[in-house]
């Protein structure tokens, strides 16, 4: 199906991705929390943190297939020639 630096490589960014997530729960929530002790939450940094760890989160999901998009599409915009060889 692959070579086996793509399957490796392929394995490090779901762990990434996984990872990235989890990161991101713990750090939005410990930004909530804090700012909770320190003063009356307001509805509007809820929505503001939540929205932030969302977008964050979303990014991090679709990271690994926007890489494997940029790894196909980079034979079309610069193409596998030797040097001193032209093009078709």
């Amino acid at each position: 199906m692959g070579t086996q630096l793509g399957n490796i490589l392929y394995g490090v960014l779901l762990v990434f991705r996984w990872l990235g997530l989890i990161i991101l729960t713990i750090a939005s929530m410990g930004i909530l929390i804090s700012e909770a002790t320190k003063n009356k939450l307001s509805p509007g940094k809820v929505f503001a943190v939540t929205g932030s760890a969302i977008v964050a989160a979303v990014l991090f999901w679709i990271l690994p297939t926007i890489i494997n998009y940029a790894r196909v599409d980079s034979g079309t915009v610069v193409q596998d020639y030797p040097i001193g060889r032209y093009g078709r």
